[in-house]
């Protein structure tokens, strides 16, 4: 009995800790039942959705967003050391956008799509070319 009172104190002090970790005003996913358009990052950070930062301890780079103008903060690189111009956009109900970096003849773009072909938008990294 007393071995689980101090399991349950610890797992308690654990999540406290944890849910005490939030950024202030970060981003939460739209209800699964709610209206929404998924957002996902490949080999890219999505850092900041409608100018709310993402959690730190997520996983994965896929965000559930509300329908209607949308903005996202790109970074990339090893460390994050690559910026992008704020991507804005309007989500679609029931869409699937992804956001990913294409690195090409001295270029660095982010490319966000609706689906696997249609390019909704194109952003080159802020700064110099790459070269």
């Amino acid at each position: 009995m007393h071995r689980k009172l101090i399991t349950s104190a610890v797992v308690l002090t654990l999540l406290a800790f944890v849910s005490g970790c939030a950024y202030p005003n970060q981003f939460h996913n739209v209800r699964t039942e709610s209206p929404h358009a998924v957002l996902v990052g490949k080999g890219v950070t999505l850092f900041h959705i409608n100018e709310q930062p993402t959690s730190f301890w997520r996983t994965r780079e896929r965000f559930r967003v509300p329908p209607g103008t949308t903005t996202v903060r790109v970074i990339s690189g090893h460390r994050g050391e690559v910026h992008y111009p704020l991507l804005r956009f309007n989500a679609e109900a029931g869409h699937r956008y992804s956001v990913q970096r294409q690195q090409s003849d001295g270029w660095d773009l982010i490319l966000l799509r609706d689906g696997v072909e249609r390019v909704v938008a194109r952003l080159e990294r802020e700064g110099e070319a790459v070269r």
